[in-house]
C-alpha cells in the first residue's frame, strides 16, 4: 500500500500578494498532478484582465456580490455561488453593490 501524502499550509506559509484593491494568499500545492494553487482573495475593486492557462479555474464565492466579464458575457455572482472559467480564456472580475468580494479559487499553480 502506498503512503498517502497529507499536507497542511497555514496562512503564514501562503504567499501574500497585494495590488491596487486586491489582497490574495496563494497556497501552492506542487505535489499535485497537475500542480495546483488554492488562492484566497479579497477584492474591493477591479481585479484586472487575467487569463487561464491549460486548466479550468474554479471560483467559490465566500462573501459578497460580484461580476465576471468573460468574453462578451457579464455574469453576476453572489455568496455561495461557484463559477468556472474555461482554459485559455481572458476574463476580469470585480465586486458590485459596494461590497467586498471574497473568493477561493482553484487553479494551475501560480508561480508568484
Amino acid at each position: 500500500m502506498s503512503k498517502i501524502l497529507i499536507m497542511k499550509i497555514n496562512k503564514e506559509q501562503a504567499i501574500k500578494e497585494n495590488w491596487d484593491e486586491v489582497k490574495s494568499w496563494n497556497y501552492k500545492l506542487p505535489h499535485f498532478s497537475p500542480r495546483m494553487s488554492v488562492v484566497y482573495a479579497e477584492l474591493e475593486g477591479d481585479h484586472s484582465l487575467v487569463h487561464t492557462e491549460e486548466l479550468e479555474r474554479i471560483y467559490y464565492i465566500i462573501e459578497g456580490s460580484g461580476e465576471f466579464d468573460i468574453g462578451q458575457e457579464k455574469i453576476n455572482v453572489n455568496t455561495g455561488d461557484v463559477i468556472t472559467i474555461p482554459p485559455k480564456t481572458e476574463y476580469n472580475y470585480r465586486p458590485i453593490n459596494n461590497s467586498k468580494l471574497k473568493v477561493v479559487m482553484f487553479m494551475d499553480i501560480w508561480e508568484n
